[in-house]
């Protein structure tokens, strides 16, 4: 299998890739912090209430949202210049820390995300209209916060976890849903069988046959996709 350093040029792509806009963003203004704030109190008020089950589900998967959003802005300042920038943006991570605690991965200085507000949607309405998208943003966000240069060996990931990441990315498979992407869902299963063979967490000819199959989807489906080189270079010998 090709070194890490081979790959990692492409680790940071795809980051970039899935993760930052396509243009130049600007600095958070005073009316962009404060109307992420007033949000996310609306939110958490809903949240907090007596509403229905599926109104809370949804107010915790929208906090989830919010939360991304923000977390691409400053993980984009961090990528371009090594930092959050401007008195704004510094207000606002002061008063998210304040009720959201946010990480920074010691490895990469981006922001992490935050899973919880998914997985309290789930726990309170799994089939609910947000829940395709819920188990997709968990998937997606825990996959590329789980590396820095070599995606077949994760930092600190579980053998239970892996498998809840295999099974949550096999069911997304037949979802049809605008809002979970299929390519990348096949992309980072398709890496999970790859953790898993390398760990032990699965048989490893079980595992292989599987990667075969989703890379040959893969090729036939998305085949200028850089996420296809990049299985082929992590799968080569």
């Amino acid at each position: 299998m090709k070194r890490p350093s081979a790959w990692r040029g492409l680790a940071a792509l795809l980051w970039v890739a899935a993760f930052t806009q396509a243009h130049a963003h600007d600095a958070i203004s005073n009316d962009a912090r404060k109307a992420y704030m007033s949000k996310l109190e609306v939110l958490q008020r809903t949240v907090q209430s007596n509403a229905l089950p599926s109104a809370r589900a949804v107010a915790f998967f929208e906090t989830g949202k919010t939360l991304d959003e923000i977390r691409g802005l400053l993980n984009e300042d961090v990528v371009s210049h090594g930092k959050p920038q401007g008195l704004e943006t510094a207000v606002l991570i002061h008063e998210l820390n304040a009720k959201y605690t946010l990480q920074v991965s010691p490895h990469t200085r981006l922001y992490l995300a935050d899973l919880k507000p998914y997985r309290e949607s789930l726990k309170l309405d799994p089939r609910g209209k947000q829940a395709p998208q819920a188990r997709f943003l968990i998937l997606k966000n825990h996959f590329y916060d789980s590396f820095v240069d070599n995606p077949i060996r994760p930092l600190q990931q579980t053998k239970a976890t892996l498998l809840e990441m295999i099974e949550s990315g096999e069911s997304l498979l037949s979802v049809r849903d605008a809002g979970v992407d299929s390519e990348e869902v096949h992309f980072i299963l398709a890496i999970h069988y790859l953790q898993a063979a390398d760990s032990g967490a699965h048989p490893k000819e079980k595992t292989q046959a599987r990667f075969g199959e989703l890379l040959k989807k893969f090729r036939s489906t998305w085949p200028a996709s850089l996420k296809l080189a990049t299985l082929e270079a992590l799968s080569s010998k």
